[in-house]
């Protein structure tokens, strides 16, 4: 256990720090403790969470298809053409932003939106500083309102073997998404109070490349409903969920040709890889009993008030998560 404990912290540490070659780091970590004797080789693939790697991998390649046809930049440009002057339209950007973080990883989407915001920003003839802010604010909080929105969404998922509707019902209650979405539309209002200054300025229509093909969107609605299809009877249909929505991306790939080999190309293995060694590498701390040996000693020193505990850790990690990545500090705190 001693040996897998200072493994874990190592990796955690470089993982935290180290900002390249993150799946190296991880990988690295899980082959010490294969050496150590405390994880067999051959449950090394059976730790992995398919279902949610495959779910993930799909939507990472539909979003993808969906810049090449150019379909973000219509859905801003038909916000904007909705918008009341330039506040109204950062409030909108920031909005679609949050939107489509749902199903995009964070910094994916500020890529995407950010270019349509700075050419707002220079038609209105104003600095792009407040579209970029809503777009960063919105799209942290949205990322974790869905399965597939964020890294440490799917890491949730798997821990607690939570499926897609999960999110948004849970135990008879009310899911985390509408704990996210009450957040999003507060940071809306704080938005609107921040850049209020920027009321009456006029907004200028903005132009946009045209979209190539309607086929991505098509993808992107079928994989939705066949992941919700999945979560609603997640015996029945088990690993076909992520395989479903998997399939559903490579024919779109396959129809795309030339667009489809670039977006191959320029897949995202390294955190692809990074959610799966995390998978492992938490089973293999939970397995040798290092979890236990934590939560009892936090247990302990919180004196086994839950609500003390619960406060304590909600406070903590709103601290830490300033200065520390969010998928590490979830790694080590989930379990």
């Amino acid at each position: 256990m001693v040996a897998t404990l200072i493994i874990f912290f190592v990796v955690y540490i470089l993982f935290a720090t180290v900002h390249k070659r993150r799946d190296v780091i991880i990988w690295a970590g899980i082959l010490l403790i294969i050496l150590t004797g405390n994880l067999k080789p051959v449950n090394v693939l059976r730790f992995v969470n398919w279902n949610i790697i495959l779910i993930f991998a799909g939507f990472l390649i539909i979003t993808d298809a969906m810049v090449k046809d150019n379909v973000p930049a219509l859905f801003a440009e038909r916000i904007v053409a909705h918008s009341r002057g330039v506040l109204g339209s950062v409030i909108l950007v920031s909005g679609f932003a949050g939107l489509i973080s749902m199903f995009l990883e964070n910094v994916a989407t500020v890529l995407i939106v950010a270019p349509v915001a700075i050419a707002i920003a220079r038609e209105a003839e104003v600095s792009p500083i407040p579209y970029l802010m809503g777009i960063t604010l919105s799209s942290n909080l949205q990322g974790t309102a869905t399965l597939v929105g964020d890294p440490p969404s799917l890491i949730l998922a798997d821990y607690m073997k939570m499926t897609f509707l999960d999110f948004f019902y849970l135990d008879g209650r009310p899911g985390i998404f509408f704990a996210v979405e009450i957040g999003a539309i507060s940071s809306l209002f704080v938005i609107y109070l921040l850049y209020r200054g920027l009321r009456g300025k006029e907004l200028k229509p903005i132009k946009v490349e045209p979209v190539k093909s309607i086929r991505s969107i098509v993808a992107f609605t079928f994989a939705l409903v066949w992941v919700f299809l999945s979560a609603l009877s997640h015996r029945f249909f088990g690993i076909a969920g992520g395989l479903g929505s998997f399939i559903i991306a490579i024919v779109l790939l396959i129809t795309m040709r030339r667009d489809g080999k670039d977006i191959l190309k320029k897949f995202d293995l390294e955190t692809t890889f990074i959610l799966m060694g995390i998978f492992v590498l938490i089973r293999a701390i939970t397995d040798v009993g290092v979890v236990d040996l934590i939560a009892h000693g936090i247990e302990k020193y919180m004196g086994g008030s839950l609500f003390f505990t619960f406060s304590s850790l909600i406070v903590l990690s709103v601290f830490l998560s300033a200065f520390i990545d969010n998928v590490p500090y979830v790694t080590a705190m989930i379990p």
